[in-house]
């Protein structure tokens, strides 16, 4: 039985300077603040950014310190976005001077970069040719 109506939402941080990330994530993929709530109590302020319709990461003010991995955590390691062309993808990112900590292919034929926004959150660039045995799983 599966859940009817199920989708992905979104992927949540906290996030140092929240400003940074919205123009970082901006610059960097065309990611545009959709909604925005201010603080409230106890209640962090919160913002949505979308990259594309219904593809959204959600921001909460108020991160400060980053804890150390470690070796072999459980839990997030990273989130994935898929370009239509990897290359082209790393040379706008270059000009931003953001460069991939790992580029290669992967098992299943598809072209892939790591780089970290600017809080150090790990981000997959995934081209998924068409020879690519994964291929129909991305519309």
């Amino acid at each position: 039985m599966s859940i009817e109506g199920l989708r992905f939402g979104h992927v949540a941080f906290k996030v140092a300077d929240v400003e940074k990330s919205i123009r970082w994530y901006g610059d960097a993929f065309g990611a545009k603040v959709i909604y925005r709530v201010a603080s409230s109590g106890d209640r962090p302020e919160l913002m949505f950014l979308e990259f594309a319709k219904g593809q959204c990461v959600e921001f909460f003010t108020g991160g400060k310190n980053m804890l150390p991995s470690p070796p072999d955590p459980i839990g997030y390691i990273h989130f994935c976005l898929v370009v239509d062309n990897l290359d082209q993808a790393l040379d706008h990112l270059a000009r931003m001077n953001v460069e991939p900590e790992r580029k290669f292919i992967g098992r299943a034929k598809q072209k892939i970069a790591f780089i970290s926004d600017p809080d150090g959150n790990s981000i997959e660039l995934m081209e998924i040719p068409p020879e690519s045995e994964i291929y129909r799983a991305y519309p």
